[in-house]
């Protein structure tokens, strides 16, 4: 039985989700290297899962598009803390926040983290604690919806998958002689490339330093 993930399943389903694309099982089942039933039948159930939460949209059997809306059920803190940030007066410190939200103090630190580096709040000084203290920025004030962070790839391989997914899926579905296929896959090649032959990948940025100042 291959180990199969709610991570791995979403990470190949934002990539083949992209602008709002049709995804299918196939695709799915390619992606993420499940040949044997079971495993298949284990994926279908964690997408109807997906569907019900409201993660996917299911188009008609077997398809599907990817909501990128939607927020992995950890992530229902951030409003919370959102909300405090907000209407908090000036001079909060982040262990108030973490107090009063209910919610770890390392979630209000790495969210608080990414708000000050995005220009929803800054530092206005220190308590007498010695704790730095912060206020909400006038670009907090004219955003009422919960600003989220980029969604964050854990793995380091994700591009290689998707490239050698995308190879796969073209040469079994797709019309080999076809232009923009044979394109494709030269472009998943590279990304293949460039992982892991490093001599070949210094080539590939060659050419396309090339290739570009001819079409320039």
């Amino acid at each position: 039985m291959k180990e199969l993930t709610s991570e791995s399943i979403r990470l190949a389903l934002r990539h083949f989700g992209k602008g709002g694309q049709e995804i299918s099982h196939a695709m799915l089942f390619d992606a993420l290297g499940l040949t044997e039933e079971g495993d298949k039948a284990r994926l279908r159930n964690r997408i109807n899962d997906m569907a019900r939460m409201g993660e996917v949209v299911k188009i008609r059997p077997g398809a599907y598009t990817y909501n990128f809306s939607y927020r992995p059920r950890e992530s229902r803190a951030l409003p919370a803390i959102w909300r405090f940030v907000r209407k908090a007066k000036p001079g909060w410190c982040l262990k108030e926040c973490a107090l009063m939200v209910r919610v770890h103090y390392t979630h209000v630190l790495r969210y608080a983290t990414w708000l000050e580096e995005n220009g929803y709040i800054r530092r206005v000084g220190r308590n007498e604690k010695s704790a730095v203290t912060y206020r909400a920025t006038s670009k907090a004030d004219m955003t009422p919806e919960t600003p989220y962070p980029p969604y964050k790839e854990t793995d380091p391989f994700q591009k290689e998958r998707a490239a050698a997914a995308t190879i796969t899926r073209l040469l079994l579905c797709a019309d080999p002689y076809a232009k923009k296929t044979a394109q494709s896959i030269t472009d998943a090649c590279k990304v293949l490339l460039a992982r892991f032959d490093k001599g070949t990948a210094t080539q590939i940025e060659n050419e396309d330093i090339q290739e570009e100042d001819h079409v320039a």
